[in-house]
């Protein structure tokens, strides 16, 4: 009776562990560089002075610990000199972001501050950190994420943007971070066990 409760207590150690790491080790999805909502989203939020210009944007949510490494990361450099860099940060408290906002305007960031339904609807983008790299004619060359690893230190944004205006394709770094839309976060976590 002795080891079968071990069994069992083991067995329950082992699937919780599991349930609870797979998020650290999942890439999570992206949406292609071809998807018209993609497209259509990026048009729709472009200012007229960023028209005919390279654009990047950098979508964080303020729920996730890999998204607040590179929105730090963002504070501390300076923007693509002539590229508009676009700070898309995703939260449910819109009210509590005029802090945020401030500091990536003066740093000479763009930001648009959205909920995570709207995120998805908008731009088919149900994961963060994510950055985009569009194109003077609205194509995007780049989709994918910041980093090698989940949680690593080395953030390759400046890399990444300098290699793709200079006409290089650059293969998508694989998208570590959060779930932003509902229906992802409840293919990742069903039992609604995680945070963030």
């Amino acid at each position: 009776m002795v080891y079968v409760g071990l069994l069992v207590w083991v067995s329950v150690c082992v699937v919780i562990g599991v349930y609870t790491l797979a998020s650290h080790l999942l890439t999570l999805p992206a949406p292609a560089t071809s998807d018209a909502v993609l497209h259509r989203g990026i048009a729709a939020h472009r200012r007229i002075d960023q028209r005919d210009r390279w654009l990047v944007l950098h979508v964080v949510f303020d729920e996730c610990a890999c998204s607040q490494r590179v929105l730090e990361h963002l504070l501390a450099v300076t923007p693509t000199p002539g590229v508009p860099e676009r700070i898309v940060l995703v939260t449910e408290h819109p009210a509590t972001t005029e802090g945020v906002v401030a500091a990536a305007k003066t740093r000479g960031f763009d930001v648009e501050v959205v909920v995570p339904d709207q995120l998805v609807d908008d731009y088919h983008i149900e994961a963060a950190p994510l950055l985009v790299i569009v194109d003077p004619h609205d194509d995007v060359r780049y989709v994918g994420g910041y980093t090698l690893r989940q949680q690593a230190a080395d953030i390759r944004d400046r890399a990444v943007i300098a290699a793709t205006l200079r006409g290089e394709a650059v293969t998508p770094l694989p998208t570590f971070g959060c779930a932003v839309g509902r229906s992802l976060k409840s293919k990742l976590d069903p039992l609604g066990l995680r945070r963030n």
